[in-house]
């Protein structure tokens, strides 16, 4: 039976908000990552607090790595000098009355935005905008999904009044949708240092991979003895709110 939302671990945020910091220091604007000390605050704030659940999160384009000259090509073929801004908003709350929850339930609105700038005459513009979303019980799309989003409300390409096409996605948490666009604009300087071994990869491993591969377990059993189409099975599988943890 599917639910409303899924169960996150308190400590496994905090953990992918200090992890980042420094993980991704080199690629990150140092004017910027007080909003990774903020989020991580504010999560610790409330799972210490008698709240029992909170909108949590960054306000837009406060998030921001450096300029990426050329590098969002191999060998820094691009003709473009772009960075990324993000931001995310994910409501969340409390499943228990214990002092200090160990787990919190993403429910509501849970949505990740990236968006690629350039400048001109010291004036940044948006060439490209996406955002990640985890859908819910009646979540048309996939439950995990991409929006591009357009210049405006009304013009095309991808007016943000049209909500397709809902691009599936991997689960993603903010964080780790900040990996993937690093890996975008920095192509092989991300590559080569998100694929070493050192204690700030190790510790972002251990945050990620349990939970990815439940996330890609849950993928195949959709699709294991599913009538029809398998596309259409992942498009309405719903997963259990505890897909994440431990029960």
């Amino acid at each position: 039976m599917a639910t409303h939302g899924l169960l996150f671990r308190f400590q496994d945020l905090i953990d992918e908000c200090e992890t980042l910091k420094v993980f991704a220091r080199d690629f990150l604007d140092p004017q910027s990552t007080w909003v990774l000390d903020n989020a991580k605050s504010t999560l610790e704030n409330f799972q210490a607090s008698s709240r029992r659940e909170i909108r949590w999160e960054t306000a837009p384009k406060s998030l921001f790595t450096n300029w990426s000259v050329g590098e969002s090509q191999p060998d820094s073929r691009s003709g473009y000098r772009v960075r990324a801004h993000f931001s995310f908003v994910w409501d969340i709350s409390k499943i228990d009355s214990a002092a200090r929850p160990k787990q919190f339930l993403l429910h509501g609105l849970a949505s990740t935005t990236t968006t690629i700038t350039d400048e001109i005459d010291g004036q940044e513009r948006t060439l490209a905008s996406w955002n990640l979303d985890v859908g819910d019980h009646a979540s048309p799309g996939t439950h995990f999904h991409f929006q591009v989003q357009g210049p405006d409300t009304h013009r095309p390409p991808f007016p943000k009044s049209l909500d397709v096409p809902r691009l599936p996605a991997p689960l993603m948490s903010p964080f780790l949708a900040i990996d993937m666009a690093l890996g975008e604009l920095f192509q092989d300087r991300w590559k080569a240092w998100a694929a070493s071994e050192n204690q700030h990869s190790r510790r972002w491993r251990g945050i990620h991979r349990e939970r990815l591969q439940r996330f890609f377990r849950w993928q195949a059993s959709a699709i294991e003895n599913c009538p029809g189409s398998p596309w259409m099975a992942l498009k309405l599988a719903k997963p259990h709110r505890d897909m994440l943890v431990s029960k």
